[in-house]
């Protein structure tokens, strides 16, 4: 407990963001977006906001997502054709969501985890459907395996090359690491999704098409400076000087 007349303050940190932490709590902001935003220079926009939801601090923004909906359906405002989004609230569970409720999660999936010297999952082409994927060196996987957590039901694939394909191949130095015999990938049931998601990042028009969501960070800073949305505490100025 940070402070004894406001126990709902928590300690939380943002992980994409080094040496960024803080004790309070998390705002969701939601706002409109112009489809053409032609203005003369210094000029504002249009936009409105829609949502501000506090959470507590250490909460995750999917579920914030959903909550902010929530609100916006209460005001009676219809839901979104299409949310933009940064990377934090698109994954495998929520792209096939969005469109079974009707609208469109726009924004970058997140990379895959970094294995260091090697091929991330990123260069491989994987169809999950079909249980069977391509390496980067063209060779097809030899067995795929079902894994489900019993706890949760999350189904994942376990997909194998075999150590004769692997221990042969010319790209096996960056693409097996040290220790091993030959290369897996484990993907989500729902990896399509993502593989598509990653492939259209690629492209100028999606690109240009998420500089539709660039105004909210301008919303977020005039929240903070003309508003106080974020301040330091006389304590933590105090440690900041120190240091």
């Amino acid at each position: 407990m940070h402070n004894p007349h406001e126990p709902e303050a928590q300690w939380s940190s943002k992980s994409t963001t080094k040496d960024k932490s803080w004790v309070g709590y998390k705002v969701q902001v939601a706002e409109t977006v112009q489809q053409e935003q032609l203005r003369e220079r210094g000029e504002p926009t249009a936009n409105f906001l829609t949502a501000i939801l506090t959470q507590d601090a250490h909460a995750s923004d999917k579920p914030g997502l959903t909550q902010v909906l929530g609100e916006q359906k209460d005001m009676g405002l219809e839901p979104p054709a299409s949310l933009y989004v940064d990377g934090a609230y698109v994954c495998s569970e929520t792209l096939p969501q969005a469109r079974a409720e009707g609208r469109e999660l726009r924004g970058p999936a997140p990379a895959s985890p970094d294995r260091g010297k090697v091929f991330t999952v990123e260069a491989f082409q994987v169809q999950v459907e079909e249980r069977v994927a391509l390496c980067p060196a063209g060779q097809r996987s030899s067995n795929v395996s079902r894994l489900e957590e019993k706890q949760t039901g999350k189904v994942n694939y376990r997909i194998e090359w075999s150590k004769g394909t692997c221990g042969t191949c010319p790209l096996r130095d960056q693409c097996v690491s040290a220790g091993q015999n030959h290369r897996t990938l484990v993907v989500g049931e729902l990896h399509s999704l993502l593989q598509a998601r990653r492939q259209e990042m690629k492209t100028e028009a999606f690109k240009q098409e998420m500089h539709r969501r660039n105004g909210i960070e301008g919303t977020q800073s005039e929240l903070v400076r003309g508003y106080g949305l974020r301040h330091l505490s006389q304590s933590a100025t105090q440690e900041r000087e120190w240091r």
